[in-house]
């Protein structure tokens, strides 16, 4: 079996092998580039899991940056998915990267932000009682907090976003019977940030019973 029919057949062949060789695409070196990821708040989480595709590529580190590399051909799309730690939830959408946007003329690689919402916050309640020293502030059936001379007292709460909660003043002892109204509540429910609410009310007490008078004195008559 012959492999090439003559020289001029052999040289033809050698040539043309080398022309494919010469213009088959050459991979595209990888380009990196910088995930930024910060709290509500502006602050880097630590912790925070970047996919490329379903792979983990990186995480974050102390100050809430990662960097990873992507490869593929000018034009080709990326998407970069942010995973955040358990107390906070994780952006609905994906980063979407094109190769033409990684690529920098002064050598930077090109940096993309995204956010994670603190699900818990903490939740200030001032207690105004006025006409109300002395009661118990009560949540979840538990006295957290009584207010002062004067009728003031605060809570502090934490709680998931859009969690409620139910604050009562008790005045179910005896030395309370008598103001009003009686257990007074108020439900406050968690925002997406920190918070400071009021829980403000006046009491009235009803009046003290005035003595009844003394019988008239029994006019005795002498003859």
């Amino acid at each position: 079996m012959r492999v090439c029919d003559g020289l001029a057949r052999c040289g033809f062949v050698a040539l043309t092998l080398g022309q494919a060789a010469c213009t088959a695409p050459v991979p595209a070196a990888p380009t990196a580039l910088v995930v930024n990821v910060k709290s509500d708040a502006g602050e880097g989480i630590a912790g925070a899991e970047v996919f490329q595709g379903q792979t983990l590529v990186a995480r974050t580190g102390e100050a809430g940056t990662a960097r990873i590399e992507v490869q593929g051909r000018e034009g080709d799309s990326f998407s970069i998915i942010v995973r955040c730690p358990p107390a906070y939830r994780s952006p609905e959408a994906p980063i979407q990267v094109r190769r033409l946007d990684v690529s920098s003329d002064n050598g930077t690689a090109p940096a993309y932000e995204v956010r994670c919402v603190k699900l818990r916050h903490f939740m200030v309640v001032a207690v105004l009682a006025e006409n109300g020293p002395d009661l118990p502030v009560v949540y979840l059936g538990r006295e957290v907090a009584r207010t002062d001379a004067s009728g003031a007292a605060h809570v502090v709460l934490e709680m998931n976003v859009h969690d409620r909660a139910e604050l009562m003043l008790g005045t179910s002892g005896r030395e309370s019977e008598k103001i009003h109204p009686q257990n007074p509540v108020s439900v406050f429910e968690m925002p997406d940030h920190d918070d400071l609410q009021l829980f403000a009310l006046t009491f009235t007490r009803d009046p003290k019973k005035r003595p009844a008078p003394p019988p008239p004195a029994k006019t005795i008559k002498t003859f």
